[in-house]
């Protein structure tokens, strides 16, 4: 009777050791996939920044293109409202400083 309890509580041990070794295997998975997704989630954030601002400069480019005539022209525009932007973000950046 004793080596059948003493057989089970061996066997009880053994499963709970191959439970813990899965926690933990399980465990490291979730930190790589959690710094996976914070990888991506910041690089996502980095790229709706950037079409946000070719959007804007595309918005730019079709203004100074109807405004204009000549590609010469067009150029100087697209330079002056370049630098009117540059401008408007530097005060904002400033105003919330």
């Amino acid at each position: 009777m004793a080596s059948n309890l003493q057989d089970t509580l061996q066997r009880v041990v053994n499963k709970s050791e191959i439970l813990i070794e899965k926690y933990r295997a399980l465990l490291e998975e979730k930190r790589r996939v959690d710094a996976a997704n914070e990888s991506l989630s910041s690089k996502n954030v980095a790229l709706e920044k950037e079409i946000e601002r070719l959007r804007q400069e595309n918005e730019y480019l079709r203004l100074a293109r109807s405004i204009s005539s000549t590609p010469e022209q067009t150029e100087a525009n697209r330079a002056r409202i370049s630098k009117l932007v540059r401008d408007i973000d530097k005060c904002i950046s400033q105003l919330t400083d």
